[in-house]
This record gives C-alpha cells, sequence and structure tokens, in this order.
C-alpha cells in the first residue's frame, strides 16, 4: 500500500513569531478558534434589554481587562461576549444587570414601552415606517400609521462616554427588529443603507452594539412655532436616514453624510423627556446647501397630534358596522 507521512515543522506554524512560547500560544489560540467554529460555540443571546457583542476582538490575544467594567467577558470564536450576567454598553464594557437597559418615557415604577412616530418636517404627511423584515429589511416613509410605523427608545449603559444619549430603536411590529445604518463599500464608493435588523438571528445578532444604536441630534432648524426636531443618525457613522425629494412610499430610505436638509428633520411625537431632549447634541455639521427643502409651515406638534387622532377615529368608524351587527 500506499504511505504518506506528514510532517509538521514549528517554522511552518509560527504566524510569523520565531519565539517557541509565542508559537505555542498563537497554536492553541488557533485550535481554539477552530474548535469554536466547528463546534458551533456561541454566547448568551441578545434580547431587546440586553445586547452581548461589546465590539471586542479576541483572535490574537485576550478580551481587554477593561471590557470587565462591573460583568464578565468572554471569548467566543474570536468575539468579546459579555457573559450570562452581563450586558454590553455604549463603552464597550460588560455590565451586571444593576446597570440597566432603560425605556425612554417609562416610569420610575414600570418598565411599559412608550411608542413614538417620526413625522417628516419636509412632508409632515409622512413618517418613518419599516417593511417586512421577512422579506425586506429597509425604511420607508409612508402616509400609515400603524405598528410598522412606531417605535421604542432603549438607552444602553453609558459607560465612560459620557452623558450623551444613544439609543436602540425598536419597531413595535418587529419587536426584535433594530433600526440601525449600515456602511457598505460597493465598487470604492461608501454607501450608508438604513434597514432594520434582527438581534436575535441574522445579519444584527452579530453586530456589536455600537453599531445597533442610533442617535438623536437636534436638528439646525425648529418648526415654526419653535418645536426641536431631530435628525437620525447612526452613533458609530456620520450618516443621517432623510426622505429625498424622489422619495415615493415603494422607495427605500438613504442616508446622507452631512445635513440633508428639511427632509432629514423629524418631529417626534409624543414629545421626548425633557431630560432626554436636554441631553441630545446638536447638529454641528456642515449645513445643506442644494436641494434642501423647507420646513414645512404647517408642521406643529398640534397637527401631528389631530393627525394621530383622525387615525384612531378612522379606526373606530371602521370597526363600528361589525359592531353593530
Amino acid at each position: 500500500g500506499i504511505k504518506i507521512r506528514l510532517k509538521c515543522r514549528p517554522s511552518v506554524f509560527n504566524f510569523g513569531f520565531k519565539h517557541r512560547a509565542s508559537q505555542k500560544w498563537m497554536a492553541t489560540k488557533a485550535i481554539s478558534l477552530l474548535a469554536a467554529f466547528v463546534w458551533h460555540v456561541h454566547a448568551a443571546p441578545n434580547s431587546r434589554m440586553c445586547i452581548k457583542n461589546s465590539g471586542g476582538s479576541c483572535y490574537v490575544s485576550d478580551c481587554y481587562k477593561w471590557r470587565e467594567a462591573t460583568g464578565g467577558v468572554a471569548c467566543d470564536a474570536g468575539r468579546c461576549f459579555c457573559n450570562d450576567t452581563s450586558c454590553s454598553g455604549v463603552d464597550g464594557g460588560c455590565y451586571t444587570k444593576d446597570r440597566k437597559y432603560t425605556v425612554v418615557g417609562a416610569s420610575n415604577t414600570s418598565n411599559e414601552t412608550t411608542w413614538y412616530t417620526f413625522t417628516n418636517a419636509r412632508w409632515p404627511e409622512v413618517v418613518l415606517r419599516t417593511a417586512s423584515l421577512s422579506t425586506n429589511s429597509a425604511l420607508y416613509a409612508t402616509k400609515s400609521i400603524d405598528d410598522e410605523s412606531r417605535f421604542s427608545l432603549v438607552m444602553p449603559p453609558l459607560g465612560q462616554y459620557g452623558d450623551e444619549p444613544s439609543f436602540l430603536m425598536y419597531s413595535k411590529k418587529w419587536p426584535d427588529g433594530v433600526v440601525l445604518i449600515q456602511k457598505q463599500v460597493i465598487d470604492g464608493s461608501i454607501i450608508y443603507s438604513p434597514s432594520c435588523a434582527y438581534i436575535v438571528n441574522g445579519v444584527g445578532a452579530s453586530l456589536p452594539l455600537p453599531d445597533m444604536m442610533m442617535s438623536l441630534v437636534v436638528a439646525p432648524e425648529p418648526t415654526a412655532d419653535k418645536t426641536p426636531l431631530v435628525m437620525l443618525k447612526s452613533y458609530p457613522y456620520q450618516a443621517y436616514i432623510y426622505v429625498a425629494q424622489t422619495s415615493t412610499a415603494i422607495t427605500a430610505l438613504p442616508a446622507y453624510e452631512s445635513d440633508p436638509g428639511a427632509g432629514g428633520y423629524w418631529m417626534v411625537h409624543p414629545p421626548l423627556p425633557a431630560n432626554i431632549m436636554k441631553g441630545l447634541p446638536l447638529f454641528k455639521g456642515k449645513r445643506c446647501s442644494t436641494s434642501c427643502g423647507e420646513v414645512s409651515k404647517s408642521l406643529s406638534m398640534v397637527s401631528v397630534s389631530s393627525s394621530l387622532v383622525g387615525v384612531v377615529i378612522a379606526a373606530i368608524l371602521a370597526i363600528l358596522p361589525s359592531m353593530r351587527a
């Protein structure tokens, strides 16, 4: 029979390290990573109120000790995840669950969710809306006010990054779907794509917390009655969701790297709590100079409230015939 001899020389598997101890450490690390992938070792899954991926990498070294802020961290398949009793903070540290994720608008005695709608300042007849996550993860602007156009805001622990609020923006229709902006390089050009991604499985589940988050930035122009407007910005990127002049109900919303003009300003309803609004940063970038549009003079908190009341009345009238029957 044919005999095959395999001989593995240390110099072949040394990852560029000449010191034998370094070779051994790297070989051990490589084997552990391979075992993680082969055996499908996974950290505890995400939940709405606890994201596990801290954003750290442990392919070539252990997770940094500073990530153990008040909780524990573990290396899993080359990434640093918070352990079963910890959740990731905005700064990439792992925090025990006494440093809770907080629901914006909830009272101190309950975790009841407040659902927010985002009305466009240039075209106040449309609101931000998700699509069907099973077939389409894009965001749209439509006239429909329903569960697809209602969102909750959850604030993770800020850690060492100060007190500027940043949010996980969850869809009411898709409870495990979070609004985010993905960065892609296509044919040498950077493209920012707003979308809604699942945090439990799929693309969203593999992302670190910062990549899932949105920032709310105070827009450079308020409404005619001086009500502040906000811009929907990616937390890690200078990219803002906006409604373009050519947008339709079937056109996915884009994101722009600077001030997109009035189409990128939004009125939040109900109003954000005063302490949250006070902590939002002001837009300080380059102002829009082309095809900027104007904040609609008809936009005000009163008009937005009236439109929502109209939707409720229409829904009630629609079910009255069946109630009479």
